[in-house]
């Protein structure tokens, strides 16, 4: 009695270990790590925390010289829930290539098409979902262009 006992125990214990819960990976960093952790990595990489855009408690901010593009962590109770790269561009053609080449990467990173929500000159929109979340890839060529991509923990059905 006493093994069948052990024995259950155990297929319970595999159980509840196979269940855990995937992340994203977020330029080589798990978005499972806190909110403080992957700040502190991306400003041992460069980046600086731009306190008028940050939120004590909501949304880290962060820049850096060396590349086009913003990073911004929101998250409560120091768990991550999205990061969203917001890209700086002057002209709409560049944002044009620029999201048909980060489309292309995220895709053979992937291995899974995207959901195409808009697909248009002025409008471009990749959703791409997975089992650790959702990636979301837009484009809004207006009055200024935009461009952001965003990880998000949260699995959306589409």
């Amino acid at each position: 009695m006493k093994k069948l006992l052990f024995a259950f125990a155990a297929v319970v214990m595999f159980c509840a270990c196979n269940s855990e819960r995937e992340y994203l990976d977020y330029r080589g960093l798990s978005m499972s790590m806190s909110a403080k952790n992957m700040c502190d990595s991306f400003i041992s990489r460069g980046f600086a925390i731009d306190s008028v855009l940050s939120d004590s408690g909501r949304i880290y901010s962060l820049t850096s010289p060396q590349v086009a593009y913003r990073i911004s962590i929101f998250y409560a109770n120091d768990t991550i829930s999205d990061i969203i790269e917001s890209y700086t561009a002057s002209y709409n053609d560049s944002t044009s290539q620029l999201w048909q080449h980060m489309r292309d990467s995220i895709y053979e990173l992937q291995g899974r098409q995207p959901l195409m929500a808009h697909r248009a000159d002025l409008h471009k929109e990749a959703i791409f979902q997975t089992d650790a979340g959702t990636i979301n890839v837009k484009l809004l060529n207006t009055y200024s262009p935009t461009f952001e991509i965003r990880y998000s923990t949260d699995i959306v059905e589409y």
